[in-house]
């Protein structure tokens, strides 16, 4: 009797883990996929403000709500784009980067050509062909790439906090 008890706390222990808060469930998963996007813009020149940054910023999220991504924390930077997105297993970090970027190029193209073709002359052109992408832990991960991208656009900028955990996580 008493290892039939060890074993339901250890079954409920490990079903409170699988339903944790901060864990999503598909079809046949129960997953937690966190990425950090980042790209540029073409000849990563610096126009992505004003009206264009919020139209963008907008965009994103419509993109992220109809394919399913959860956007986390976003910002449009003068010359580029951060993202901390969760996306279901079934989305490859290729797919969230190419579906982002393709149609958000073809959107603000249309809304916006004449501020971008004053940047980039090359027809059909918007972002640099390529993007960065990492996978995130929960935890400090999460928390400090939050802080980092909330933090892009003022003067203290808390790159060597985001250096100092990456050292750290490399130590351990």
């Amino acid at each position: 009797m008493h290892e039939q008890a060890k074993r339901q706390e250890t079954l409920k222990a490990v079903l409170d883990y699988f339903y944790q808060d901060n864990t999503r469930s598909g079809s046949h998963s129960r997953y937690n996929l966190k990425y950090h996007l980042v790209w540029i813009t073409k000849y990563r020149r610096s126009f992505l403000i004003g009206d264009l940054a919020v139209r963008l910023k907008r965009i994103l999220a419509d993109i992220a709500y109809e394919y399913g991504f959860k956007i986390i924390v976003h910002e449009v930077m003068s010359d580029h784009v951060h993202m901390l997105i969760e996306a279901r297993p079934t989305d490859t970090p290729m797919r969230i980067g190419q579906i982002l970027k393709g149609i958000s190029a073809k959107k603000i193209r249309e809304e916006f050509l004449d501020i971008i073709q004053q940047h980039i002359w090359k027809e059909r052109t918007f972002w640099a062909a390529g993007y960065y992408i990492a996978s995130v832990a929960d935890g400090i991960t999460t928390e400090v790439v939050q802080e980092y991208i909330r933090n892009q656009k003022t003067e203290t900028a808390p790159h060597a906090l985001f250096q100092t955990e990456i050292n750290n996580l490399n130590e351990d």
